[in-house]
C-alpha cells in the first residue's frame, strides 16, 4: 500500500513580506518613524534636529540634521537588513549607550513607504542620494547637499493598506508626533528641535543651559512656580528633574516622563516610586507630573524588553524604586510638605451673576439659537478654599422620578468624607453612610446630561474671559474636540497657537479652574475619540462632574449636608458615581439588631 502524499506546510516567506513584518516591530505609526530618525540624528552628533510632517505624517516625514554624515557606501548599507554602526560583539548588547544609529531602522521604514535619503560627511565636496521604495533599490548616486542627513518618507504604509487603515485620526497621530519629538527634546537640551506641520511651527525648542530649562521649555505654559526642582545621587544612581506641587495633579500619568540615561522608558516602578513619594498627599485618582532624568550603568538595564525599546528591566528593580521614592519624598520634605497634609487646592464656588439658560443646538444643527452676554463673575488663579455646596436649580428637573417628600436627617461626617445619616420615618428608619463627592457628582451628571440632551444648558458666560495655553500635543487634542465642548456649554475658542479663550462655562458648574478642567477633559477622553458620539459626550460631562463636585476631605456645615442629602433623596438616580462608585451604604434596622446580637 503506497504511503499518502503529504503536502508541506512550512516554507519560507519571501522576503519582500518578512521585511514587511519586521517593520511592523518597528513602525506603528507616524510618531514611530519620527522617533526612530530623529535618533539617529542624535547619534550622528547633531546640534539641530528639524522635523517636517504633511498630513500628519501619512504623505511625508521629513527629517534633517547637521551631524555625522555617511559616504556612499555606509548610506546604501545603512538600508540592509540587520546594519548598524552601533553593536560589534554580543557583549555590546548588555550595555548599549547610544539612541540607535542609522540602518537599524531604515530598512523597515523603506519596507512600508517610498524614502530618499541624502547624506554628506563633513567636508566632503559632494554626498550620496538613495531611493528606497517598498524595500526595493530604487538607485543611488552622487548629490549636492551640505554636511549631515536628510531623509523623506513619503506616503507610508501605501503598499500595506490593512495597517494604514489602523492609523486614528489626524489630530490624534499628530499628537503622538508632537510627543516623540518632545520626548528626544527633553534629555538633548543642546539640541535645536523643530517641528512644523503643513507649514505652521508647532515646536521651537533652542538649545539651553540644561534639563531644567528644556522641561519648562517644553512644557511651554506651566508656571514654574507648579514644579519643585529634585536632585540626588548615590554609588549607583543619578537622578535630576521636576516634579508637580500638592495641587498641580493630573487625572493620568500620561503627564510622568521617565528618561534612563538619556533615552525615554516605561517603568510601572518608576512611576509607582513618584506615587508613593507623595503619599497622602495625592487625592485619589490624581497622579503628579514628573520629568526625571536617571543614571545608572548601562549593563544594570535590560533595554531590549521591547521591540521598541519602551519598557526596560532593571537588574535591582527595589533599589532604583527606593532610591527614587526616597530622593522626592526628601525634596517634598524640604519644601515644609510632610507626609500627611492634605493636597486638595479647592475652588471657591458661586458666582456673582445669575445663570442665563441658552439655547444650544444639537449636532451639526447651526449656531445657538440665542447670544450669550458676558456677565460678571471674577476670574483668575485657583484658591486655597472650600467649595460651599448649593442645592442645584429646581426649575430643570433630571431624568429621573422626584420622590418628595423625604425625611433624611444628618448627623455628621466621618473623615470629612462620609455623611452619617437616619433616613426614613419613626416606624421603619434606616442609617445611611453617603460618600459625599459620589453623590454630588451623580447629581451634576444627571443635572449636565438632562439639559445636553434636551439641547439647552444653562450657562454662566465670564465677564473676562479666561485664556489657557497648553504644551503643543494637548493643543492639537484641544482642537479636535472643541466642537465637543460647545455642545455641553463649555464656550472655547482658539487664541493662537497653543492657546484658547474659555467665554463662558455651564452654571451648574459655578467657578472653575479653566485650565485644570480642561486638562482633566483631556485625560478622561481617549485620542481619537469621536466628538459626536454620545459615550464620549458623557466621558466629558462625567469629567466637569467630578471637577466641580464636593470634594472627599472638605467639612460641611449642617444645613450644607441636608440640601445635598435632600436633592440626592428626592430624585431617583443611578446607586453609584459616573465612575462606578458607589454612592451610599445603607443598614437596615434588622441589619443593625444583628451586628448587635439583637435577634
Amino acid at each position: 500500500m503506497p504511503l499518502p502524499v503529504i503536502m508541506p506546510k512550512i516554507h519560507i516567506l519571501p522576503e519582500n513580506l518578512s521585511n514587511k513584518i519586521a517593520a511592523g516591530e518597528i513602525v506603528e505609526r507616524p510618531a514611530s518613524v519620527v522617533k526612530e530618525l530623529v535618533e539617529n540624528a542624535i547619534d550622528a552628533g547633531a546640534t539641530r534636529v528639524f522635523v517636517e510632517a504633511e498630513d500628519a505624517g501619512r504623505r511625508l516625514i521629513r527629517v534633517s540634521d547637521d551631524g555625522e554624515g555617511m559616504g556612499p557606501e555606509d548610506a546604501r548599507q545603512a538600508f540592509e537588513r540587520h546594519a548598524t554602526s552601533k553593536l560589534r560583539t554580543e557583549s555590546d548588547l548588555a550595555a548599549i549607550r547610544t539612541m540607535g544609529f542609522r540602518g537599524e531602522a531604515l530598512p523597515s521604514i523603506g519596507a512600508v513607504a517610498r524614502v530618499r535619503m541624502v547624506t554628506a560627511p563633513t567636508g566632503a565636496s559632494i554626498g550620496t542620494e538613495v531611493r528606497v521604495q517598498g524595500g526595493a533599490w530604487v538607485h543611488t548616486h552622487e548629490a549636492a547637499t551640505p554636511a549631515g542627513t536628510l531623509v523623506e518618507v513619503e506616503e507610508l504604509f501605501y503598499n500595506t493598506p490593512a495597517r494604514k487603515k489602523f492609523l486614528k485620526s489626524n489630530p490624534t497621530e499628530l499628537a503622538h508626533i508632537v510627543h516623540a519629538v518632545q520626548q528626544q527634546a527633553l534629555p538633548h537640551f543642546w539640541i535645536h528641535f523643530r517641528l512644523t506641520h503643513n507649514g505652521q511651527v508647532l515646536l521651537d525648542l533652542p538649545i539651553v543651559r540644561d534639563e531644567m530649562e528644556r522641561a519648562m521649555q517644553v512644557m511651554g505654559p506651566e508656571d514654574p512656580r507648579d514644579f519643585l526642582e529634585v536632585s540626588a545621587e548615590s554609588d549607583r544612581f543619578k537622578l535630576k528633574g521636576l516634579v508637580s506641587r500638592p495641587g498641580n495633579f493630573r487625572a493620568t500619568r500620561e503627564q510622568q516622563e521617565f528618561f534612563l540615561n538619556r533615552r525615554a522608558v516605561r517603568n510601572a516602578s518608576l512611576s509607582h516610586a513618584v506615587s508613593e513619594a507623595y503619599g497622602t498627599l495625592l487625592a485619589k485618582g490624581r497622579h503628579p507630573v514628573s520629568c526625571l532624568f536617571i543614571e545608572v550603568d548601562p549593563s544594570t538595564v535590560d533595554v531590549n524588553v521591547h521591540p521598541a525599546k519602551r519598557e526596560v528591566r532593571f537588574r535591582d528593580n527595589q533599589a532604583v524604586h527606593q532610591f527614587v521614592k526616597t530622593a522626592l519624598r526628601d525634596r517634598l520634605r524640604r519644601e515644609g510638605l510632610p507626609a500627611g497634609e492634605s493636597g486638595m487646592y479647592e475652588i471657591r464656588s458661586g458666582v456673582d451673576a445669575p445663570p442665563q439658560t441658552v439655547a444650544y443646538p444639537a449636532p451639526d444643527a447651526g449656531t445657538p439659537t440665542a447670544a450669550r452676554p458676558f456677565s460678571g463673575r471674577p476670574t483668575g488663579e485657583v484658591r486655597e478654599a472650600m467649595e460651599v455646596y448649593r442645592p442645584l436649580d429646581s426649575t430643570a428637573e433630571p431624568s429621573g422620578t422626584a420622590l418628595l417628600p423625604v425625611r433624611v436627617q444628618p448627623f455628621g461626617q466621618v473623615d470629612q468624607t462620609y455623611i452619617v445619616a437616619v433616613f426614613g420615618g419613626d416606624s421603619a428608619p434606616e442609617l445611611h453612610l453617603i460618600d459625599q463627592h459620589a453623590a454630588h457628582e451623580r447629581l451634576l451628571y444627571e443635572r449636565l446630561l438632562s439639559q445636553q440632551r434636551d439641547a439647552r444648558v444653562a450657562v454662566q458666560p465670564l465677564l473676562i474671559p479666561e485664556v489657557v495655553e497648553f504644551p503643543a500635543a494637548e493643543a492639537v487634542r484641544v482642537r479636535e474636540i472643541l466642537p465637543l465642548f460647545d455642545r455641553i456649554g463649555l464656550e472655547v475658542e482658539e487664541f493662537g497657537e497653543r492657546s484658547f479663550r474659555i467665554r463662558a462655562v455651564p452654571a451648574l458648574l459655578g467657578m472653575v479652574d479653566g485650565r485644570t478642567l480642561m486638562r482633566d477633559i483631556l485625560d478622561d477622553v481617549s485620542a481619537g475619540a469621536t466628538p459626536a458620539a454620545e459615550e464620549t459626550v458623557q466621558t466629558v460631562i462625567a469629567s466637569m462632574a467630578c471637577h466641580a463636585a464636593i470634594k472627599a476631605h472638605q467639612p460641611l456645615q449642617p444645613e450644607q449636608m441636608a440640601r445635598l442629602l435632600e436633592d440626592l433623596y428626592r430624585q431617583e438616580v443611578p446607586p453609584t458615581c459616573p465612575h462606578g462608585r458607589p454612592i451610599r451604604v445603607r443598614f437596615r434596622l434588622t441589619d443593625l439588631e444583628k451586628l448587635f446580637q439583637r435577634r
